[in-house]
């Protein structure tokens, strides 16, 4: 019993002392954004409807505005002012989510005492980088959770798959980058030739498989629908379609 205990003092020790403020850091996202699935899940649902009533009655500059708020939502930063048709939802959701977060933020807290009160003199570059980080969980900031999608995608012309023209970028902000690729299939470099534009644009999940793709070339506005099956996906694009795969 004794070297039970022994061993589980060393390792309880020897965690501590193997701890960082890095480390604290990207636990404590990871474990938010998990804790935080269930309750992102339900607000965009709860959203996505009160968004569709009032695109449904003609308010189109009220669903713009909870569209962009209900992403500041789930990025954890304040919306001081919620569109109207939101006000409860919203207090509903920070309740929420404020308690999902807690067992996480408490857990937090508590390795970074233990990772001060561990170093006999702790230098200034840590307590500096362990103040951001209490800060930062404090503040019960958590970016949503990655997509379990692919973000990065072949694209190609032709449903063989045999003319590869571009790659479909998706970020985890939302915004998407379409570029051009040279015919053997590798990124264009500066110089000559010279390198296409890329098209920016956005994206957002509209269902488990489909996501809708929002292309601005060039100040224009194209929407598409993208339709994802495993590793191949379906761009329904208004120059035809255009077919993908994952990298």
């Amino acid at each position: 019993m004794k070297y039970l205990l022994a061993a589980l003092l060393l390792v309880s020790f020897t965690s501590a002392f193997a701890d960082t403020p890095a480390k604290i850091a990207e636990d404590y996202r990871k474990q938010a954004a998990a804790a935080l699935t269930k309750v992102n899940g339900m607000l965009e649902s709860a959203a996505t409807t009160l968004i569709a009533k009032l695109v449904t009655s003609g308010d189109t500059a009220g669903a713009e505005q909870l569209t962009a708020q209900l992403k500041s939502k789930l990025a954890g930063e304040p919306v001081p002012t919620p569109q109207a048709s939101a006000t409860l939802l919203f207090a509903q959701y920070d309740q929420a989510r404020g308690k999902a977060l807690e067992p996480v933020q408490k857990a937090s807290i508590s390795r970074i005492e233990t990772l001060l009160k561990s170093a006999s003199k702790p230098s200034l570059e840590t307590v500096t980088e362990l103040t951001k980080v209490r800060a930062e969980v404090e503040a019960g900031k958590a970016a949503p959770a990655p997509p379990d999608i692919p973000m990065s995608w072949n694209y190609y012309i032709g449903r063989d798959k045999s003319y590869l023209i571009g790659e479909l970028l998706l970020s985890a902000d939302g915004t998407v980058s379409l570029n051009s690729l040279k015919p053997d299939g590798t990124p264009y470099m500066v110089g000559n030739p010279k390198k296409p534009e890329a098209t920016p644009g956005r994206w957002e999940r509209t269902k488990t498989n489909a996501l809708k793709i929002t292309l601005t070339p060039l100040g224009k506005v194209e929407e598409c629908e993208m339709l994802i099956s495993g590793k191949d996906a379906v761009m329904k694009r208004a120059v035809g379609d255009r077919f993908l795969t994952a990298k």
